[in-house]
Formats: structure tokens, C-alpha cells, sequence
């Protein structure tokens, strides 16, 4: 099974149609003029590296800056560091709770996660889940949650919410290559039933 590449999954609910009606909090933040600037030049920096570096001087500048803490997890993710990801994204969790966005990109890190257990498994399936009650036509977590139900041997779970991915992006598609990765997953999840079915 394919996992995604750390930016589409990462930032998919943001960027897409499907994202949440409004802004998350930490978006529309007002922020001084200098911190603005880091985040800018850091979103369009050439490299994740290059990206990782501006935003966390920007974060040392003004610890509650919740774009930069969020364009760092996601440089980190690119630079396949989850670990370090999921320390960033916890600490944004704390101060913008509730917010399915962030939730998302929880789940999402785990994902990612080297050596996956059991209860990182568990931890990534609560966030993708308490995500969705806050958002649930959110095809990307719906995706994420499969991916972890799936990781975690739930198949006919991870087939159901592979599904709900499926047709949610058949309403608002975003991308041919976002298409492409959610119909991969629902085909994972139904290969994995016709192996692992108990029923002949």
C-alpha cells in the first residue's frame, strides 16, 4: 500500500474545496508585521530545509504562531522527519484544540511514523475520528483513517472509509493525483478483504 506524499496528505483539507467553510483560528491569527513576512518567505522557500529553518526562528519570535508551527510540521514531514513532525504538530494541538485541521494532520504524521505500533496505530485512528465528528466531508481524513484502519488489520473498516474517501471526492474532486491516491486505497482495502476473508 502507497502512502501519500507528506504535503498532499498533510494539507489536503486546507487546500481543497472540501476545506472547512471558514478559517481555522490559527490561520486569521493577527500577527506582527515581521512574523507575517518569515511565514511568507518561508512558505515559498525552495527548499523543506530552507522552510524548517524560517519558521522556526519565526516560532522563537512568537511562540504562538500558529502558521508556522503548521508550515513546520509539514517541512519536517518532508524531510521525512515524523517524529519531529508530531512533536510540533502536539504542541499546536495544545494551543488550538479542536480543530479538525490540526487533527487531521495528527493522524497524518502518525502515518508516517517509522516503526508504527499498535498504539500509535490507536492514537492516529482517535484523531482521524474526532476529526471527522468535527468535519465529516473531509475526504482526506476519511483517507487517513483508512490508511490506519488499514495498517491496523481493520479491513472491512478501512474498505468502508476508503469508500466514503471515494465518493466524497467524486463530489468535489481537488486533483487527478488526490483521485488517483484514494482510489488506490479503496482497491488496497478490497484486495485485503479477498485475502484475510474468513468466508470462502
Amino acid at each position: 500500500m502507497r502512502l501519500p506524499h507528506a504535503t498532499a496528505l498533510f494539507f489536503l483539507s486546507v487546500l481543497s474545496g472540501t476545506a472547512l467553510a471558514t478559517e481555522p483560528a490559527w490561520r486569521t491569527q493577527p500577527l506582527p508585521p515581521e512574523i507575517a513576512t518569515l511565514n511568507r518567505t518561508a512558505e515559498s522557500a525552495a527548499t523543506a530545509a530552507t522552510a524548517a529553518r524560517i519558521y522556526a526562528q519565526s516560532l522563537r519570535l512568537f511562540s504562538s504562531n500558529g502558521p508556522a508551527l503548521y508550515g513546520l510540521g509539514r517541512a519536517l514531514l518532508d524531510q521525512g522527519r515524523a517524529s519531529d513532525a508530531l512533536v510540533i504538530l502536539r504542541r499546536m494541538n495544545s494551543q488550538f484544540p479542536d480543530d479538525p485541521v490540526v487533527l487531521e494532520a495528527l493522524a497524518s504524521a502518525i502515518t508516517r511514523l517509522p516503526s508504527l505500533r499498535r498504539e500509535n496505530l490507536a492514537e492516529g485512528m482517535a484523531f482521524a475520528e474526532q476529526a471527522l465528528r468535527l468535519q465529516p466531508d473531509a475526504p482526506n481524513a476519511w483517507h487517513v483513517l483508512s490508511v490506519l484502519r488499514h495498517l491496523n488489520g481493520y479491513y472491512v473498516l478501512a474498505f468502508e472509509a476508503a469508500q466514503e474517501a471515494v465518493a466524497l471526492d467524486e463530489q468535489n474532486p481537488t486533483d487527478p493525483e488526490t483521485t488517483t491516491l484514494y482510489q488506490e486505497q479503496e482497491i488496497a482495502c478490497n484486495d485485503a478483504l479477498l485475502v484475510f476473508s474468513p468466508l470462502d
